[in-house]
């Protein structure tokens, strides 16, 4: 386990104040589900095996509990429990969570989550897609995270090129047949490992659970078509789906997810018909991505900050109705949702971040015998009225009390001393620009808070 220090901490509020502030901006309630649960609570989201990866341990009367792993399990129990809800209902949760985990870079046992999940009536999906994304995207602006990458995928567009490239079958036609869902299931997961690691790789896995070379070569071309243009998605969906033996239609699922992206883009310039703009450069439609076979079935998405490709995704959800159906939920209401790593956030903000917007007040010398402490106490409840964020020092070296600022990320250094006061005004040093300033007492706040 990890301590959190002040600069992380202030971090990590940040993120927090910012979740919240647009959660209020886009009408999502706020709630916070138990850190503990029952364990096969967190069991039914992940199965038996999530014993391996959580803190899990019984209480005084031997009940089998776990601590939460991430938001949705325990906010989706709840919702579930709701057999009068309406729909839609968007819910909003920030929170710690815990994983037995190796700590690595942005990923610790201990961390922090931030999760939007609107619930709704099955076959509306589309537009909470639409409305999830415009939620991150304004979200990561007001941390200041703007140089990011929205990738799209679609767990059933997946599901359907595998089941027919290994069976030239619908899906659907074997769902009866365990033996051959776990090998769809196989070769998604394999797809899903698609760019993180080489061809070889990937085809050697493939040959071990079952696939032909040319099989798992067809299945890379699959994985590896992406872009942000949709004429080309279509064209290359429709070679590789010919080739493979899946016709491609007007009620083919490929169809459905053009569809999306058209109304997607629409919602966002406010055009009719289709269009990708420079303003959308970020947005990619990406059919290798499927994340959480066993728990996504439908959209699924992934947000990357291109100036810190190394942590990973930054976020990432889909659209999910199994979770609902295994805790019983009321009849025709599926859920989507978008998760956000606190830390792995952290990790993107810490490298432009800026000045606190703080004043040291510096009380460094005697007037007449007498020390100017009082007239700095006076000084700094006058700033705090004032709402400015101040604290104080008492200087014998003036020095390394200007260092002692500096490195507190304060903004602004006032010196309250014998001479600057002897004619009724303060010194102010400006951190962010080194320029110093006398400014009169009467005419202190104001200049303070132009400068803040």
């Amino acid at each position: 386990m990890r301590d959190i220090e002040d600069k992380e901490y202030i971090r990590i509020e940040k993120i927090r104040s910012a979740f919240n502030e647009t959660c209020k901006l886009f009408g999502f309630k706020m709630f916070m589900p138990s850190p503990i649960e029952m364990l096969e609570t967190l069991e039914v989201k992940s199965g038996s095996g999530i014993k391996d990866e959580i803190y899990h341990f019984k209480d005084k009367k031997e009940r089998n509990l776990g601590l939460r792993f991430d938001l949705t399990v325990g906010t989706t129990r709840h919702i579930a429990g709701k057999k009068d809800l309406r729909r839609p209902f968007r819910v909003g949760t920030f929170g710690d969570m815990f994983r037995y985990d190796e700590p690595q870079k942005g990923r610790y046992r201990w961390f922090h989550q931030w999760n939007a999940e609107i619930y709704h009536t099955s076959g509306e999906s589309e537009e909470w897609v639409i409305e999830l994304l415009n939620f991150t995207t304004s979200l990561l602006n007001k941390i200041g995270i703007n140089n990011f990458k929205i990738k799209l995928g679609n767990i059933e567009i997946a599901e359907e090129f595998v089941s027919r490239l290994l069976y030239e079958q619908n899906v659907d036609s074997f769902r009866s047949s365990e033996n051959k869902v776990q090998q769809v299931t196989a070769t998604l997961r394999l797809l899903d490992k698609i760019g993180k690691k080489s061809e070889k790789q990937i085809i050697d896995e493939a040959i071990e659970i079952g696939l032909k070379k040319e099989k798992a070569e067809m299945l890379i071309r699959f994985g590896n078509i992406k872009s942000n243009d949709i004429e080309k998605i279509k064209q290359e969906v429709k070679i590789i789906f010919k080739e493979s033996g899946i016709m491609v239609d007007e009620k083919n699922k490929g169809q459905n997810m053009e569809s999306f992206l058209e109304n997607f883009i629409s919602s966002r310039l406010g055009k009719g018909k289709f269009n990708l703009t420079k303003d959308m450069e970020n947005l990619e439609y990406d059919l290798g991505l499927v994340r959480g076979m066993d728990y996504y079935d439908g959209f699924v998405f992934e947000i990357v900050d291109l100036n810190n490709k190394d942590i990973g995704s930054i976020a990432g959800g889909g659209e999910y109705s199994r979770l609902l159906e295994s805790f019983s939920g009321p009849p025709n209401l599926s859920a989507i949702g978008i998760a956000g790593g606190v830390e792995r956030m952290m990790e993107s903000i810490s490298k432009h971040d800026e000045k606190e917007k703080l004043v040291i007040v510096i009380d460094d010398e005697e007037i007449e015998g007498e020390h100017t402490n009082d007239n700095a106490q006076a000084l700094i409840k006058k700033l705090r009225n004032n709402n400015v964020p101040t604290t104080f020092l008492v200087a014998n070296d003036f020095r390394k009390h200007i260092k002692f600022a500096e490195a507190n990320n304060a903004t602004i250094v006032i010196i309250a001393g014998k001479k600057e006061l002897v004619d009724g005004k303060y010194r102010v040093k400006d951190l962010k620009t080194g320029k110093e300033e006398l400014v009169k007492k009467e005419s202190l706040i104001n200049f303070i808070k132009e400068l803040i």
